[in-house]
């Protein structure tokens, strides 16, 4: 077999483990969030990540960062807030402007979330030895890495599994 038919074969079989890991993934977290200490739908939890990374923020920025439109955004933003999840602050320059911030209670249902994806990981991840943990961190940083090139508009995807801006996490 030719170098570019085994490559092309490579990347087919690697593009339909990343479909399968994505759909098993999505149902994995669909199902964490339905838990009753956290009880979100996956726009909310996307919502509250983008404010928690954000502090505050407008409701245009919101909308720009998740990629939801001002309707839908205010509706889910209006559940949170009767859930006392999310808080309207206004803007110390301009007072005519509305901002929004997790509060106690939204900080802690994010971090239930984390602890509940960490614990998911560790259970997906446990027949691994630390050896392959930190090969399969390098390769997905590295494949990270080529999807960040891909939406920059850069056309520079490194052709080896050397990339220098990546390295693995574990100690030597």
């Amino acid at each position: 077999m030719s170098h570019l038919h085994q490559r092309s074969a490579y990347v087919t079989s690697i593009s339909d483990v990343v479909r399968q890991i994505t759909w098993q993934s999505q149902k994995q977290l669909l199902k964490t969030l339905s838990r009753p200490d956290i009880g979100l739908t996956m726009p909310q939890m996307v919502t509250l990540f983008a404010i928690r990374d954000a502090q505050t923020c407008r409701m245009s920025e919101l909308a720009d960062i998740t990629q939801q439109s001002a309707g839908t955004l205010t509706g889910i933003v209006d559940r949170l807030i009767d859930d006392n999840l999310v808080g309207r602050v206004r803007d110390m320059d301009d007072r005519r402007v509305v901002q929004v911030t997790l509060t106690p209670a939204g900080e802690d249902r994010v971090t239930r979330v984390e602890q509940a994806r960490h614990e998911d990981m560790d259970r997906m991840l446990e027949h691994f030895d630390m050896d392959q943990l930190g090969d399969l961190d390098c390769l997905l940083r590295l494949l990270l890495a080529g999807l960040h090139e891909m939406f920059s508009g850069e056309d520079t995807a490194p052709t080896h599994a050397h990339h220098p801006a990546i390295t693995p996490l574990r100690s030597v």
